[in-house]
């Protein structure tokens, strides 16, 4: 099948949309089709939103049997009979979107994202990662429930459990872009109420607002960075953990939750954190006010045996395929 494949980039640089986009990539060129790649250089916000807007109706490839739009921010030009768009998430249009940006910028980027969510559900078929953006796509836009299919995306294939070694020590463990929504914060004032000698922090990840952290957490020899953990030591790190704890302010999916459940570890969230409700909904939900004593109590009970199954699905080969399914749909109806 000839497949163009649209998105802002296919690395990991724009995050979780760069992860799926890259991974989608790679394996539906193993299963043998023939790709179309479009994407841009384009690196500011403002020359993103003008390759959307104006150069992206000049690029798109007219040979095709399918068109998918990885974002709908991407799906504007396309024609739509033959159009597959994902939708990650609708958070720009709530009271988070945007959020970092000026009134100005902020409105501008709303309406964008408005216009493209407008285009993009009117194509043949669409694909989200997740039950809740399904509903919220039903709710806002009126998108006919049989248009949606749910494909979750992939995770690290090593993510798996290690037999557990005899320790001393009760590890508390979180692996993050270090940034403020992240709210890890929360996290390391918490963990330094806990008392108890035989607990520490471990946090992987770096980011912009790692000085900051570490002047929080500083006098706590109990709380140690890490710094980027490379993939190749993923499995170990979470796998050292006794449980993983991720204070997220909001997440489109929240792939390190469900990293840490294909490790078998109980999932901590906090109950004012958004997040899709069937991410959450198997996670260890508290307070942000009780994560301390909770810490400390080590009262946190999760399924872990359901947690694991669920992570399982999250395999690049089966979005593949099942993608794959939706672009057959599209084609022969």
């Amino acid at each position: 099948m000839k497949i163009a494949l649209f998105s802002r980039y296919f690395n990991t640089r724009n995050g979780g949309i760069g992860v799926y986009s890259k991974n989608l990539l790679r394996e539906l060129l193993e299963r043998g089709h023939e790709i179309d790649v479009v994407q841009t250089t384009w690196r500011s916000a403002k020359s993103y939103l003008l390759y959307t807007l104006f150069d992206l109706a000049l690029r798109i490839p007219r040979d095709v049997e399918v068109y998918h739009a990885l974002a709908p921010t991407e799906s504007i030009y396309l024609p739509k009979e033959r159009a597959v768009v994902t939708f990650h998430d609708l958070i720009p249009l709530g009271e988070f979107g945007y959020k970092k940006h000026g009134i100005g910028r902020r409105l501008i980027a709303y309406h964008w994202f408005l216009f493209a969510c407008r285009q993009g559900v009117k194509a043949k078929r669409i694909i989200c990662n997740s039950e809740q953006t399904k509903q919220e796509l039903i709710d806002f836009f009126s998108v006919p429930e049989e248009k949606i299919s749910v494909i979750r995306m992939g995770i690290n294939p090593s993510l798996k459990p290690k037999p557990k070694r005899k320790k001393d020590k009760f590890i508390v463990g979180i692996l993050s872009y270090l940034d403020p929504r992240k709210r890890i914060d929360i996290l390391i004032r918490a963990f330094k109420k806990v008392n108890d000698r035989d607990a520490e922090l471990w946090i992987g990840g770096d980011g912009i607002d790692r000085a900051r952290l570490e002047r929080i957490a500083k006098g706590d020899k109990r709380i140690r960075f890490f710094g980027f953990i490379p993939d190749e030591f993923l499995v170990d790190f979470y796998n050292s953990l006794d449980v993983f704890v991720f204070p997220t302010q909001i997440e489109g999916y929240g792939l390190p939750i469900i990293e840490a459940m294909a490790c078998k570890l109980p999932v901590i969230t906090l109950k004012d954190a958004v997040i899709p409700f069937d991410v959450k909904s198997r996670t260890y939900v508290v307070d942000k006010k009780e994560l301390a004593k909770v810490l400390e109590r080590r009262e946190f009970k999760c399924d872990v045996k359901a947690n694991y199954k669920f992570a399982r699905l999250h395999n690049w080969k089966l979005t593949a395929k099942l993608t794959e399914e939706v672009y057959r749909d599209v084609v022969e109806g």
